[in-house]
């Protein structure tokens, strides 16, 4: 999964879930935001090594429809 169409298509629809999520406007206190931080630390992280995975993007997306 490291070759660049599947990664900038993968990214997109991870900045497509941070744009959602910033439309948002959680509060600090949510129930779900601890664990949005870090599906998305884990997800931002692979993104700068090149290996975002299918998986990765929808454990973003699944913790964004619980927000």
């Amino acid at each position: 999964m490291n070759d660049t169409i599947t990664q900038t298509r993968l990214s997109m629809r991870l900045d497509a879930y941070l744009r959602e999520y910033t439309g948002k406007k959680v509060s600090k206190d949510h129930l779900y935001r601890e664990e949005w931080d870090t599906v998305w630390q884990v997800a931002d992280f692979a993104r700068t090594k090149s290996t975002l995975t299918p998986e990765l993007i929808d454990d973003v997306r699944i913790v964004l429809k619980k927000l």
